[in-house]
């Protein structure tokens, strides 16, 4: 091979390699994120292809990436429980990802109890997660937005999912996307976790 063409092998190599280390910081400080739930722009009539009609892979494909800021309880009747952040696993260790617990922080879970379904939040001193309760199951979710040094806006979407029996785990899902029509953005990161449910 003649050198050119080495040289852009080897460039072509170190940017892939680069981009699949997933990012480690970000930009500037993150803030939370009001959007409507489900993935980057489900529903829309291009979703899952670029303006221009090709297939655009990962933005809008699969797990939701924004989450919708809903209101809390309402109803007189509230439960409450306490909650404690166990643990966060990343998919590569290099990844930043927008958690807003540290392990060890305590939450609070209220939900509109006395009916099959209600409104319910979970709160941490930096995330505030919305949702429901159905029957024993709670399902809320935290969306934010960041600025990346790929130049692109990404939005993630944190959901936790378990049941209202004390000593229960909750599970964290992370997913990640840059917000519809960037380019040149870096590979998403994602996570998992887990909150414990400490009881009343």
């Amino acid at each position: 091979m003649g050198k050119p063409l080495v040289i852009r092998l080897l460039t072509s190599l170190l940017l892939a390699a680069l981009t699949s280390c997933g990012r480690t910081e970000p930009l500037v400080e993150t803030i939370a994120l009001v959007l409507d739930a489900g993935s980057a722009d489900a529903g829309r009539a291009d979703a899952g292809t670029t303006d221009a009609g090709r297939d655009a892979g990962l933005v809008d494909a699969g797990i939701p990436t924004s989450c919708a800021n809903a209101p809390g309880p309402q109803t007189a009747q509230r439960c409450s429980q306490k909650l404690r952040f166990l643990s966060v696993s990343r998919s590569m260790p290099s990844c930043f990802v927008d958690v807003r617990m540290n392990v060890g922080d305590e939450g609070v879970l209220e939900w509109d109890c006395g009916t099959t379904m209600g409104r319910a939040e979970v709160r941490f001193p930096r995330a505030r997660f919305t949702g429901v309760v159905s029957g024993d199951l709670l399902e809320v979710c935290f969306g934010s937005e960041f600025d990346w040094t790929d130049g692109c806006r990404w939005t993630s979407a944190q959901a936790l999912r378990g049941t209202l029996t004390a000593g229960a785990i909750f599970r964290l899902t992370y997913s990640e996307a840059p917000l519809p029509g960037q380019r040149g953005c870096v590979v998403p990161c994602s996570a998992s976790g887990e909150v414990l449910n400490l009881g009343p």
